[in-house]
């Protein structure tokens, strides 16, 4: 039993409070019914880079990709006369489908000098041969058939003006009758489509999922139902709210955003957690826990929402949009902390509810560097190092399929395509026209070939003087064409930029760099991700600086400020070190969950730095104080945001379990140098 002051005291303005609290979250649950998905992976580079308006200026003259479909097409042998023939009338249906404009696939390698693909060139030859003479033409038939015979890879090629989706729309009838093969999507449009179907699934599963852990664990802590109540309804009712508020703006979810709900239910169950904490502590009670712990919450907040906040320096669009909704879900999230927290409070708490003294066992490590300060600090100076070499030093890295789980059909589909170097046309070569005059001259034919031969897009060969150029590949204007170059979807970065620079040496050495231009998404990507990461990364020093100046207003100490985001930084340079060491990519998502793990992980800092100046006394009796206090919450805290991240491994959307465990090795990193070397530093500089 607690011997905490008496029961809060319940007036007219609780009962208000818990009508508008109601009336909101009714308000939020009408708003959140229209919530749409959003998987355009492509839009997270929009913005005003030289890459992105380069692409831009492409599909202005083209508009190649955006709406195009791949299929995977597989058979046992598709040197069999049934599963050919399959494959032959897929593939005529195909063409004469509405909204389709070509379809490029193993019949469209021609055989030299004539129009005829050289698949049907000797009909009178078995198929085996006919496909060892095909694989005989370069690798461009390599990229549209696998090796062993198994697989071909079909781009259907939208006509302009076609919206993503349509051919989806139009493809499950022709799929059904093309038995006995097995054909599956495996495009962009394919990837973008299971993302949006996983986002929609992890609000779902994984939100509710990370609520109910939280619930449980939170309830093995405080072992009351009411107490739980008063600490999980505001978590909850925040991640409402900010759903609620996208469906009323029409704000679709992507998959930044949907890293959201998670984040803001876990900061909130956080901040009531301390604020619990503190009101059943002896001789605080509910209004003094409230005035003394809540303006820390808010500090907490807005670091979360500065941190979130910093990538509206990256420049793209989508990140503009996470750096406008991420402080909105922050700030809802507190909203419901200090708007429902209260009159849960209120209503519910009592004087059986527990008094909580738990984890105190966790403190011993703290309390023991805390009696051998120097050692402390030098165990630290050791660590910091040992991981500056690594700082800055994780390459770039970026691939279509990383949102892709790799267990998922698709994701295997993927890794097929890749292990078969079957390629997807993601990839083009613009070749001006000859004379600047529009229309396909024999000039245009000649270097067309030339380009086509260099490209391994196959031989655009011409009869009696003119090139057979799909019309779907000339511009607009019609002075310039749009050449494919089939590399597999998910190629790796190292890989593709091998390729890349094989293709832009031998069009130089062709004498041909003048008057071709290579463009597409897989280039897009290339080229704008590691701009991008290290804007990101640059984000992520504006939100320190920002956070240290926040610090030192509301401590009045740049001292304190500068040791407290120097700790909690402490554990983003950990995880670069780890990216080196192991060789890994500094992906997009890696970089948004430094970001966004360093506004958590400040958030027991301040906390910590609270308690120490609410404290009474001498130096040392301020922060054995603080640590009694604000450790066990901060413990309790931690365990329940570590083990909410934990649902994130159910996601369907490969990169948020990335983002998941890389927010919780923060969490704890961040945890071990706030009691470890936090409390050492501050006794070293203050007297």
């Amino acid at each position: 039993m607690s011997d905490t002051t008496a029961a809060p005291t319940r007036t007219p303005q609780t009962y208000l409070a818990a009508c508008l609290a109601l009336v909101l979250t009714v308000l939020a649950v009408i708003g959140a019914r229209d919530l749409q998905v959003e998987a355009d992976v492509i839009s997270a580079l929009e913005g005003d880079s030289a890459g992105y308006l380069a692409y831009e200026r492409f599909q202005d003259r083209f508009g190649l990709g955006v709406a195009d479909e791949a299929l995977l097409v597989r058979a046992d042998d598709l040197a069999d006369p049934e599963a050919f023939e399959a494959l032959e009338n897929l593939i005529l249906d195909l063409q004469f489908t509405d909204g389709v404009a070509e379809v490029v696939s193993l019949f469209s390698i021609l055989a030299e000098g004539v129009t005829t693909p050289l698949i049907l060139a000797d009909p009178d030859a078995a198929l085996e041969d006919r496909f060892a003479s095909y694989f005989a033409a370069g690798d461009a038939a390599g990229a549209l058939v696998a090796s062993d015979r198994s697989a071909a890879l079909l781009h259907v090629i939208a006509a302009s003006g076609v919206e993503p989706g349509t051919l989806a729309e139009m493809l499950p009838p022709l799929i059904d009758a093309s038995q006995p093969l097995d054909v599956r999507a495996v495009g962009q449009q394919a990837v973008e489509r299971q993302i949006s179907t996983s986002l929609i699934r992890d609000q779902a599963v994984v939100t509710p999922l990370a609520v109910l852990i939280c619930i449980l664990v939170g309830w093995l802590i405080v072992r009351s139902f009411r107490a739980i109540l008063i600490c999980a309804v505001p978590s909850i009712c925040g991640v409402l709210w900010f759903t609620g508020l996208l469906g009323w703006f029409g704000r679709s979810l992507d998959p930044w955003l949907a890293t959201l709900p998670t984040l803001v239910m876990v900061l909130a169950f956080a901040d009531t957690l301390h604020l619990f904490y503190a009101s059943r502590e002896r001789g605080m009670g509910l209004e003094r826990a409230i005035r003394e712990v809540l303006p820390a919450a808010f500090m907490t907040s807005l670091t979360s929402a500065l941190a979130l906040g910093s990538f509206a320096f990256v420049g793209t669009d989508a990140l503009l949009g996470l750096a406008i909704w991420g402080p909105v879900a922050v700030g809802c999230g507190f909203a419901s902390v200090c708007l429902i927290f209260p009159v849960l409070a209120r209503l519910l708490a009592n004087d059986a509810l527990p008094d909580l003294r738990g984890f105190s066992s966790f403190l011993v490590p703290a309390r023991a560097g805390l009696r051998h300060p120097m050692r402390a600090v030098i165990i630290g100076g050791v660590v910091v190092l040992a991981l500056l070499p690594t700082l800055n030093r994780s390459e770039p890295s970026f691939s279509l399929s990383e949102h892709v789980r790799d267990t998922s059909p698709l994701g295997a589909d993927l890794a097929f395509m890749e292990a078969e170097s079957l390629g997807s046309a993601s990839l083009f070569v613009e070749v001006a026209d000859t004379d600047g005059t529009p229309g396909l001259s024999e000039a245009d034919a000649d270097r067309l070939s030339r380009v086509a031969e260099i490209a391994l897009s196959g031989n655009a060969t011409s009869t009696d003087g003119a090139p057979q150029v799909p019309e779907r590949f000339r511009a607009g204007d019609d002075l310039s064409v749009a050449l494919p170059v089939l590399l597999p979807l998910g190629t790796a970065p190292d890989r593709f930029g091998a390729e890349l620079d094989a293709l832009s040496a031998a069009l130089d050495e062709a004498g041909l760099a003048d008057v071709t231009t290579l463009a597409g998404q897989s280039l897009l990507s290339h080229e704008v991700v590691p701009e991008t990461v290290a804007s990101m990364r640059m984000s992520f020093y504006i939100a320190l600086g920002a956070i240290l100046l926040v610090v030192a207003v509301s401590q009045r100490s740049i001292v304190l400020a500068v040791l407290a985001t120097g700790v909690s930084a402490l554990p983003m340079m950990a995880i670069e070190a780890a990216l080196v060491v192991t060789g890994q990519g500094m992906t997009m998502t890696v970089a948004f969950a430094l970001t966004v793990a360093f506004g958590i992980a400040v958030d027991d800092t301040i906390h910590f730095l609270n308690r120490w100046r609410l404290s009474k006394g001498d130096r040392d009796a301020r922060l054995a104080d603080a640590l009694t206090h604000a450790g066990p919450p901060m413990v309790a805290s931690t365990l329940i945001m570590s083990l909410g991240f934990i649902a994130t491994v159910f996601s369907a959307t490969a990169s948020l379990p990335v983002f998941g465990a890389f927010v919780i090795f923060s969490l704890w990193m961040a945890l071990i140098v706030d009691l470890g070397f936090l409390p050492s530093l501050i006794r070293m500089v203050k007297r």
